[in-house]
């Protein structure tokens, strides 16, 4: 797992803004959810996440506000922009000379859709530069062998929205046994199993929920279902930077899909803010603190 003491001003402020959103000019309401979620600070250690944070700052916002699930208005009004512009991303796809690139590419500029660390993304200019030097896909050619030769890959969820995306990438998969996973609670805009069959990934290949309830994949909540496929699986895809914050100390090999949104994960990741990255973990590492 990785911890940055800058994650807890980072979640400090995504509670203002939710507090923000949701209280109405309810200047009283505001406070009482940002001192609520200021208190939790006294309890993070360097085993929390930010993910393990955000539950924290949900359930707060969920208790002041009365109501659970309190995301979903957002969800899908960003579904809404998404679609908008996926006519431009299935032009690029289906000219694209390489597919399993154009679709790689597609993957990994969907999850600029952020609730929480990035809330200011604008789907449209990421679509306008999916074929820029904006993603770094120096590991695609070992990623492309190890897909080729994969019987069952796990793809690790994130965000409803960039689900979107997501499938143009399941398409390029079609042949293999693809298990997509998804949070087993609606925290923040990440995908739930009711999402993912909103958006017809069921029909694409089989989801299972996770177990986890937090914004990132935490193995001690995960189920044995779960378990049993990310140890099996000749491939683990995992999107986002919450599965990258939760997964990244894992003992097998994983491949991360994301857009670099803070500078701890800049510093950790080695790539600039803004990046979108295909990053590649292996089984072990020499050093915790070695890029990879």
């Amino acid at each position: 797992m990785f911890f940055d003491p800058a994650c807890i001003p980072c979640i400090v402020n995504q509670s203002y803004r939710a507090a923000a959103y949701f209280s109405n000019g309810d200047k009283s309401l505001e406070l009482k959810i940002v001192k609520d979620v200021c208190k939790e600070v006294e309890v993070v250690n360097e085993n929390y996440t930010a993910p393990h944070f955000s539950i924290k700052m949900q359930s707060i916002i969920e208790r002041n506000l009365g109501i659970s699930n309190p995301f979903e208005k957002q969800k899908q009004e960003n579904i809404a922009k998404a679609k908008k512009v996926l006519p431009l991303i299935t032009e690029y796809v289906e000219k694209s000379t390489d597919k399993f690139e154009a679709a790689t590419r597609t993957a990994i500029a969907g999850n600029i859709i952020d609730i929480g660390a990035n809330p200011d993304f604008n789907i449209s200019t990421e679509i306008a530069n999916l074929g820029a030097k904006n993603i770094d896909l120096s590991q695609l050619p070992r990623f492309r062998d190890a897909v080729k030769s994969a019987k069952l890959i796990l793809y690790v969820a994130d965000n409803f929205e960039e689900a979107l995306f997501d499938k143009f990438f399941l398409k390029e998969l079609a042949s293999k046994r693809v298990v997509f996973a998804v949070r087993s609670y609606p925290i923040l805009n990440d995908i739930t199993l009711a999402d993912a069959i909103e958006l017809g990934i069921d029909e694409e290949c089989e989801v299972i929920e996770s177990g986890s309830k937090i914004a990132g994949t935490d193995l001690s909540q995960c189920s044995n279902k779960f378990i049993e496929v990310f140890n099996e699986a000749d491939i683990v895809i995992a999107k986002g930077q919450g599965n990258y914050e939760t997964l990244l100390n894992e003992a097998r090999d994983i491949y991360f899909m994301f857009k670099v949104k803070c500078n701890g994960i800049a510093q950790r990741s080695g790539f600039p803010i803004g990046k979108g990255v295909l990053l590649y973990k292996p089984k072990f590492k020499e050093s915790p603190n070695e890029k990879i």
